[in-house]
């Protein structure tokens, strides 16, 4: 398996990811940026899930395992996630910005235990 195979598989997984991310976006319709929020908990919850898995008890190969860390990163969206809430402070409140961050790490990190916890 060549390193060029293992970067597609990535690749692959990433554009899944994105395409799927802008899939959520677009039926997801609100004031607030929930779309990104849910994007982001649950990607954290899959990436919890696949890490218990990788590192537990099915023995994953290394092309599924550039397949699911692409997925995530193209699925989540911690850029927009930034974004979003620097546009929250500038078009509403400080409150709100710092609401949907904190909700925002709260609930990813702990979506990353769950997926973790559930894997033991």
């Amino acid at each position: 398996m060549t390193e060029l195979y293992l970067h597609a598989m990535f690749g692959l997984g990433g554009g899944l990811g994105a395409v799927l991310r802008h899939w959520i976006a677009l039926q997801v319709r609100h004031d607030l940026p929930l779309a990104t929020l849910i994007v982001n908990v649950v990607g954290s919850l899959l990436l919890g899930l696949w890490i218990g898995y990788l590192g537990g008890p099915i023995d994953l190969g290394e092309e599924e395992r550039r397949l699911v860390f692409g997925f995530c990163g193209g699925f989540t969206t911690f850029s927009s996630f930034a974004y979003q809430s620097l546009e929250l402070r500038r078009q509403r409140t400080i409150a709100l910005a710092a609401g949907n961050i904190l909700l925002s790490l709260i609930l990813c990190w702990l979506a990353l235990l769950l997926g973790l916890f559930l894997t033991r």
